[in-house]
């Protein structure tokens, strides 16, 4: 039997390598339009980046792309890169690990991240309008913000008070 979110059609699987392609395409350019060379680490990276459905650790990103396309120096290297330039959005846990998320053909999305098991969820909030623009309108650049919720996630309130609660860092988000 095929549950309600998969399909059968030949054809289905199609779309979402259209919409992948397209997001590639665009990071591509924005590499490009930064005056930085489009590289085969790049490009792994990128796609890793772009299977995965919220922010993840770096090791999970290093698993996703091999040894043999990236060292895991590069993968910060490119990481910090893109960031810069827009296509991931750094994201913590409330231990101070970094997970990073693609943000290539997406609007910022903020999350709402167990202190338990780490699972993260995408909060619908929306930074006040014209707070980047006033900080500019003072003579600001390059400016940026860490918006992060923290709490326990309903299942992990029904864990035994006593019960072993892992360690809060996931290796891959559970949206």
């Amino acid at each position: 039997m095929i549950s309600a979110t998969q399909s059968n059609h030949p054809l289905a699987s199609v779309a979402g390598r259209e919409t992948e392609l397209a997001a590639l395409n665009l990071a591509q350019k924005r590499i490009r339009t930064s005056r930085m060379r489009v590289t085969k680490p790049r490009v792994a990276l990128i796609e890793a980046l772009l299977r995965q459905s919220g922010p993840v650790s770096i090791d999970r990103i290093h698993q996703e792309v091999s040894v043999r396309s990236c060292d895991l120096v590069s993968i910060y290297r490119c990481l910090a890169a893109f960031e810069t330039v827009g296509l991931v959005r750094r994201s913590y846990l409330h231990n101070g690990t970094c997970l990073y998320e693609q943000t290539i053909s997406a609007d910022r999305r903020y999350h709402l991240v167990c202190k338990r098991c780490g699972r993260t969820e995408p909060v619908d909030y929306a930074l006040p309008a014209g707070v980047e623009q006033t900080l500019q309108d003072k003579g600001y650049v390059e400016i940026s913000h860490v918006v992060e919720f923290f709490g326990v996630c309903p299942a992990c309130q029904q864990v035994a008070p006593g019960a072993e609660r892992g360690t809060g860092v996931p290796a891959m988000s559970s949206d």
